[in-house]
């Protein structure tokens, strides 16, 4: 995202009270703050400068902008030449580190956010509101023929309370859009204010070279609101002009992607309707009728991110792994993935991306088992559930949990809450330990190691790295000293579920 001197001006005043500028840099490209360092290559860049350095003209700085916390280093820098802000008053240099790094890191996730939403064909209203309430501020679409396509307004609710008007219900606009000056300026592609009006700017939208629509911002009067709202105008439109690209016209997207996300309420509430439409709204959207899906619910409370991370967040892991889609329930944040059929390579493919967007996005991930039936989903939510917290307590160096792997640990500690492991546990394990411990044997991990290979001889000597004799053996010494008959079912799952509450 590259923000121009006015933008970075007016991030600043947000903060600081007393922010001025010797003079502004057209284009400062922003990657992360870079200390004041001779050697450096600095060009495009922000630079911020605490006062006791003073910048030369020897520094390799074409194009960038300085932004100073003193007085001495605002005039060096303005002297060899170099655009300058300069914050004045009792800020320190962290505290203006810190505040520039927020707004970069701020900026970098609006970014992908609205890379998301044109990939996905969220539609405009969505690219609208992200803009709005990142940046906090008033912005309206309107087409060709004078009709709003969209608006928003972060502090609507509020506006409405106080009694004050809408964006677009000053009838200063229509007569505009109406007139013989807005025709003169139908061909133009800069940004522009509405003559007689000291708050509105507009900006047209092409789709090749034709005029498809206007963009609308508001500001509050003063030039630096007004360059700074020239700067989003200059860095929205690009996205809104990709969108159209994508879907043709400004409706709204009506694609299998929506029907999806509007049927996925329904259809977590149990609804047999609603899961047949949502079932039917993903064939549409280019699912295989005989696909399997997964659940995810995806976590980073541990970074102690606020809510308002969602959607961002949303967005990151639906471009991180395709056939995707997010929704919130109760607070949480879930994911259904498309996974494909048990011998299809997409499933293997979506296994090894899964730690990789979770690493990546600072997540960890419970995951559901795979389901094909849409009445389920409200079944695999839980199972996600299920996932990541008795994952996350017995591996919490994991990224993510798969449901398979830790229902059964998860089911022996809801069984046996408030019960001592010795009470239920099988008495032959006891026995074949105290013998272990007395004849220097591995009777007990013998049997361990036959029960995991599915009682497998060949598998299990391999795996004990003996001869399958001596397995044989082994079996036969356990059955004298505990009794214990294996081609009984219920005699093996109460072995197993004693073997798991040894572990």
């Amino acid at each position: 995202m590259k923000l121009d001197g006015f933008a970075v001006q007016y991030f600043l005043s947000q903060g600081f009270e007393d922010v001025a500028s010797v003079s502004i840099s057209r284009y400062a490209l922003v990657d992360y703050p870079i200390l004041y360092d001779d050697t450096v290559d600095m060009s495009g860049h922000v630079v911020l400068v605490p006062d006791h350095e003073h910048p030369t003209r020897d520094l390799h700085a074409k194009n960038a902008l300085f932004v100073c916390t003193g007085s001495a280093s605002a005039m060096a820098a303005r002297d060899a030449g170099f655009s300058v802000i300069w914050v004045r008053g009792d800020v320190t240099f962290r505290q203006l580190y810190n505040s520039m790094l927020d707004v970069f890191v701020r900026n970098e996730r609006l970014d992908a956010q609205l890379s998301a939403y044109v990939k996905s064909l969220a539609g405009f209203q969505a690219l609208l509101d992200a803009c709005s309430k990142a940046m906090d501020c008033k912005c309206a679409l309107i087409d060709s023929q004078y009709r709003i396509v969209c608006q928003a307004d972060p502090g609507a609710s509020e506006n409405m309370e106080n009694g004050e008007s809408d964006l677009l219900e000053a009838e200063v606009i229509d007569l505009f859009m109406a007139s013989h000056r807005y025709r003169q300026r139908r061909k133009s592609r800069n940004a522009f204010t509405i003559p007689g009006s000291t708050d509105l700017l507009m900006k047209n939208i092409f789709s090749g070279d034709d005029l498809v629509g206007t963009l609308v911002m508001n500001h509050d009067g003063t030039s630096l609101s007004a360059n700074f709202t020239l700067f989003l105008l200059n860095y929205l439109s690009p996205f809104i002009e990709e969108m159209y690209a994508h879907l043709g016209s400004f409706d709204q997207p009506s694609s299998g992607s929506s029907r999806v996300r509007i049927t996925l309420s329904g259809a977590l509430a149990g609804d047999a309707a609603s899961a047949a439409n949502l079932a039917a709204a993903l064939i549409a959207d280019g699912h295989s009728k005989y696909t399997n899906y997964v659940v995810l619910l995806i976590d980073r409370s541990f970074t102690h991110e606020s809510d308002a991370e969602l959607d961002y967040l949303a967005r990151r892991f639906e471009l991180s792994l395709p056939h995707t889609y997010c929704f919130v329930e109760k607070g949480n944040l879930y994911m259904l993935a498309d996974v494909g059929t048990e011998e299809a390579d997409r499933r293997r493919a979506f296994l090894q991306s899964l730690p990789v967007a979770a690493r990546d996005n600072l997540a960890k991930i419970g995951v559901s088992k795979p389901f094909a039936n849409m009445m389920q989903l409200a079944l695999a939510c839980e199972q996600a559930n299920i996932a990541l917290s008795q994952g996350s307590a017995i591996n919490p160096t994991y990224w993510y949990y798969r449901f398979g792997d830790y229902a059964l640990s998860w089911l022996i500690d809801r069984a046996t809450a408030g019960v001592s492991p010795g009470v239920v546990r099988h008495s032959a394990l006891t026995t074949l330990e105290a013998y272990d411990a007395s004849h220097n044997t591995e009777l007990a991990h013998t049997l361990k190691t036959f029960m995991n290979c599915r009682y497998n001889a060949t598998a299990a000597s391999a795996e004990l790295f003996v001869a399958r004799s001596t397995l044989l053996n082994r079996l036969e010494r356990i059955k004298e000293l505990t009794h214990i008959d294996l081609d009984d079912p219920h005699e093996r799952l109460y072995l197993a579920i004693s073997f798991e509450l040894g572990a």
